[in-house]
């Protein structure tokens, strides 16, 4: 399934998403007025506690905003929708409880929370709607502005904070090997073996190296199948497998994987 272009996980598309929606919010209700907000909130204070209100909406859009900026997933849109209403049920039990105490409401919290949840929804369903179309417009437009030479395929690799490092094809990959909180992506570049030591992890990097091509071989490592000359075992019966250059060392092979990294060789 597809995934969300992981520019939009960059801080700065962040920011505006932060910004644009207790914003929207704020503007909304206090032109439209919608579903009686007016009467629940009261006439006389409905722009003070709308304000906090909004307030209150911005940090709760910040906390899960830096949670998904900073937990290194790759999610399709499905989760990403999911992900957007959870962001709402959030924000609506910090605005239910506002209400709640301070307009003494003589109903049960929850049912406040339900309340909460209306407002929140059906004013913020369009600023959400406009960002996703917004994502899958810039999607399609980056696959399509790609000129006829660039079509093949690649791999672009993002380090923890979701910056573009390093874009390589994955024939040019040999190995991925992990180091603490590194990975090592050996690649070969004009006949030479390359390293790039990119700041991420091999649960970070497992879907994008199962799609293009790369099998797992260890709990460390990475392999490309096309650069595997033999699987050997040493007197201590430790599979290793031997690269095709003399120069590139044995990769460990954990018997886990060893039976599907033997399928694609032979």
């Amino acid at each position: 399934m597809t995934t969300v272009p992981s520019e939009f996980r960059r801080f700065v598309p962040q920011l505006l998403h932060m910004i644009t929606l207790p914003v929207f919010f704020f503007i909304f209700m206090l032109l439209y007025q919608p579903m009686d907000v007016v009467n629940v909130m009261g006439d006389e204070w409905f722009a003070v506690h709308l304000t906090i209100i909004s307030c209150i909406l911005l940090l709760s859009v910040i906390v899960v905003r830096l949670l998904y900026y900073f937990i290194p997933l790759r999610i399709n849109y499905t989760l990403y929708a999911c992900w957007c209403l959870l962001e709402m049920i959030f924000a609506s039990f910090f605005v239910a409880l506002y209400l709640w105490l301070a307009l003494h409401r003589d109903m049960p919290y929850f049912e406040v929370v339900q309340i909460s949840f209306r407002f929140l929804f059906f004013a913020m369903i369009f600023p959400y709607t406009i960002l996703a179309l917004g994502i899958r417009v810039y999607a399609y437009h980056s696959k399509g502005v790609l000129p006829d030479d660039s079509q093949v395929q690649r791999m672009r690799f993002y380090d923890v904070n979701h910056n573009l490092k390093i874009v390589l094809t994955p024939d040019s990959i040999m190995y991925i090997a992990s180091d603490e909180n590194y990975v090592n992506i050996s690649y070969a570049e004009n006949g030479k073996e390359r390293i790039y030591t990119l700041r991420s992890s091999m649960k970070a990097i497992d879907e994008l190296c199962q799609e293009n091509g790369l099998v797992r071989c260890h709990r460390s490592y990475f392999v490309n199948p096309a650069f595997v000359k033999v699987l050997r075992k040493d007197k201590e019966g430790v599979i290793y497998a031997e690269m095709e250059s003399r120069d590139m060392p044995h990769i460990p092979v954990s018997k886990k994987y060893y039976d599907r990294l033997a399928e694609l060789l032979y």
